[in-house]
Parts: C-alpha cells; sequence; structure tokens
C-alpha cells in the first residue's frame, strides 16, 4: 500500500482541474487519466483497492515530467509531485522496472552513470580544453567542489557547459576541483524511475567522496542534481546552483563582463525555478551584460513551461517529449528572439535537438558559455 504520508497528499485533492491548464503532458494528450487529477484519482482508487496494476497504469504514471507546474497551480497545497514520485515506487515494487527505463537503470547500477559508459571517462570533457594545469581541476583537498552531472560530463552537445565554468572559477581565483571518475549519478534517475533504495548507493559515495576532499561548498551546473542533492541528501555543505555563485563572482568583482550586443530570451528550467526556487540569480547576471537585451518568455518564472525534457519522459516516451520541445520552441519563437539561454544541460539537448531535427533557424545556450564570451570581451 502506498505510505500515509503520500495519501495525505491526494485525499487533499478537491477535484477542481486547474492543474488540467498548467500540466504541459495533458494539453498535449488530452486525456484525463494523463492529467495531474486523473493521476491522483487512480492513485486514490488502486490505495482503495478498487483497481490493480497494468503495464497500463505504469505507462501512465511514467507520461510525467515531475516538473511541478501543477504543484504552484493547486490550490489546496497538494505536493502532487510526491504523489507521483511515490506511485512510480508503488508500481516498480509490483511490477517491476519500465521496460523502458531498464537499461538506463542497469547503467546506472553498473557504470554509475546514465550513458552505460566506462565512469572514468567522466572528467573527459578536459581534454578539449588547452592550458590547463598539471591537476586538470582533480585535487586532493578543495574548498569547492564541482559536481558537473552525468549528461554533461558525456553528451557532446553540452560539454561546453564545464568547460565554461570551469573557466568561470579559474579566472575567479576560486579554489575547486571535480571528482572526474569518483564523480557517480546524483541518483535522480532512479528516484524518478521508481527506484529511490538503488540510489541510495550513489547518494553514500558522493558524500563520502566531498567530505574526504575537506569541501565546504559544492556547486552545480545540472539543476536536476543540485535539485536532488538539497532534497535527498542530508549534509550541511553549502549548495549553490552555478548561477547563484555567478552572480556572487560578479557582484563581489572578482570577474568583470564586457559587451554582447544581442537580443535573447531566459528559459526557467523546472528543477531550478519551480522545484529549486532559483529564478532571479539567472536573470539579474543577463542583466549585467553590457549590451544585452532580455526579452522574457510568456510564460515564465513559476510559470514556465517544460522544455519536455525532464522526469526520465524523454525515455518513456520519446515522441512526446519532442512534442512538448516543439511547443516550446513555438512559445520562444513569439518573443521573437533568436537566441535563448537557460541553466541546464537538459534543456539544451531537447530544444537544441529538436530544432535542429526542424531545421529551425534557433540558438540555444546556457548562461555559462554566455558569461565566457562577455567575460573574452573585456
Amino acid at each position: 500500500m502506498i505510505p500515509k504520508s503520500i495519501t495525505h497528499e491526494f485525499d487533499q485533492c478537491i477535484k477542481c482541474g486547474l492543474c488540467q491548464a498548467t500540466c504541459p503532458v495533458c494539453k498535449e494528450l488530452l486525456l484525463e487519466k494523463y492529467t495531474p487529477r486523473g493521476k491522483i484519482q487512480l492513485a486514490r482508487f488502486y490505495n482503495q483497492g478498487d483497481l490493480g496494476l497494468s503495464a497500463h497504469y505504469q505507462d501512465i504514471f511514467a507520461k510525467c515530467l515531475l516538473c511541478g507546474a501543477c504543484v504552484v497551480t493547486c490550490p489546496s497545497g497538494v505536493d502532487l509531485n510526491k504523489v507521483f514520485v511515490g506511485m512510480r515506487e508503488e508500481i516498480t515494487k509490483k511490477k517491476g522496472v519500465h521496460h523502458k527505463m531498464d537499461e538506463v537503470v542497469r547503467s546506472l547500477v553498473v557504470n554509475y552513470n546514465i550513458s552505460g559508459e566506462d565512469n572514468s571517462e567522466r572528467g573527459e570533457w578536459r581534454d578539449f580544453l588547452k592550458d590547463l594545469p598539471d591537476h586538470m581541476y582533480q585535487k586532493d583537498k578543495a574548498e569547492v567542489v564541482y559536481f558537473v552531472g552525468c549528461v554533461a560530463s558525456f553528451f557532446p552537445m553540452v560539454q561546453k557547459i564545464p568547460q565554461s565554468l570551469m573557466r568561470i572559477l579559474e579566472s575567479a581565483g576560486v579554489d575547486f576541483t571535480i571528482l572526474a571518475g569518483d564523480e557517480w549519478c546524483c541518483g535522480f534517475p532512479l528516484i524518478g524511475a521508481g527506484v529511490p533504495e538503488k540510489a541510495q548507493e550513489m547518494i553514500e559515495h558522493n558524500l563520502e567522496r566531498v567530505i574526504e576532499l575537506g569541501a565546504k561548498m559544492v556547486v552545480f551546473s545540472c539543476p536536476s542534481c543540485y535539485r536532488t542533492w538539497k532534497e535527498y541528501y542530508r549534509t550541511d555543505f553549502e549548495l549553490f546552483h552555478s548561477t547563484q555563485l555567478i552572480e556572487k563572482l560578479i557582484r563581489d568583482g572578482a570577474i568583470r563582463l564586457g559587451a554582447v550586443n544581442t537580443t535573447v530570451t531566459y528559459h526557467d528550467p523546472c528543477d531550478l525555478g519551480r522545484n529549486g526556487g532559483v529564478y532571479d540569480a539567472p536573470r539579474w547576471i543577463l542583466k549585467s551584460i553590457p549590451g544585452l537585451t532580455l526579452l522574457e518568455l510568456e510564460n515564465n518564472r513559476a510559470q514556465s513551461v517544460c522544455c519536455g525534457g525532464g522526469g526520465n519522459l524523454e525515455l518513456a516516451d520519446s515522441g512526446l517529449s519532442a512534442a512538448l520541445a516543439q511547443k516550446k520552441i513555438e512559445e520562444i519563437q513569439r518573443t521573437g528572439a533568436k537566441t535563448v539561454v537557460t541553466s541546464c544541460q537538459q534543456c539544451i539537448r531537447t530544444i537544441r535537438a529538436r530544432a535542429a531535427r526542424q531545421e529551425i533557424d534557433l540558438d540555444v545556450w546556457d548562461i555559462t558559455e554566455l558569461v565566457v564570451q562577455s567575460m573574452s570581451r573585456v
């Protein structure tokens, strides 16, 4: 049965349906069972013994971005993300891992990353940088640990993110290190796949490695890693997303910015914005760049619409993920900006891949890349 902490959440639902207006999956599939309200009712019926679990049931709960749009809309304060993650765990216990997520789960257990590659290759994105010190930012002791994350470590499309952040930290004189092959996945994909017990090994390993380094702070360019550490890691370390640290470095005068004469819009990543509470830091950075004009999306901050890359949806239903990315691109185009900036490697992958496939003229940048460009013009 579902834990009482979760049943308490769905018992609060008043079936008003306001969540339907903000759920990207609901607006694409137009079926009640895929709405947050529909999923809540299915969870309630299952808990009451009125419904048994089936593969179709598993598919319904897999079609969720865990983006939190429904959470900020709910007038009853229901933590729908908590319910949906709890139901994925319950279904997985009874039916096993979703067949489309099984390969990634196996890779995480064996290789400690989502790519299926040898984890010792996690730091190879450094090979494309010049003039690295002998330690290659893999030190025995450091004040700050940069936790890179699986996607930016292994996917060439977004490896400029760690390369850029490393240059920023280096220029600012930050005493930092990376874990390279000693970094394991943060565990979020396992939690999203309904096997949080398998994530615990990742959590314990990562905490031990950071403790051994004597660090006081962990910085993340991946919002999902940042969110997972905040919610699931029990630690007294200072936890910062890269945008928060970059803002501090600019305010302290540690880095200087030159003119970038362009117009951009900014996409709030779900795990950084709604689920992480970080809205102002990236905007403050963008507004600090001379010559840059920021145009806000129609749906921004807490109302930001997911790019389609969240909640393991890309694994469960790649077609649906692509359709949601298309909707995101259309919203971006309505601003008139030819460049979208974000602060998430998965958002970049999802939006950039869809734009390329559809031959859409759209530049997709991570904010760290823009900061490095601005620094080079001082």
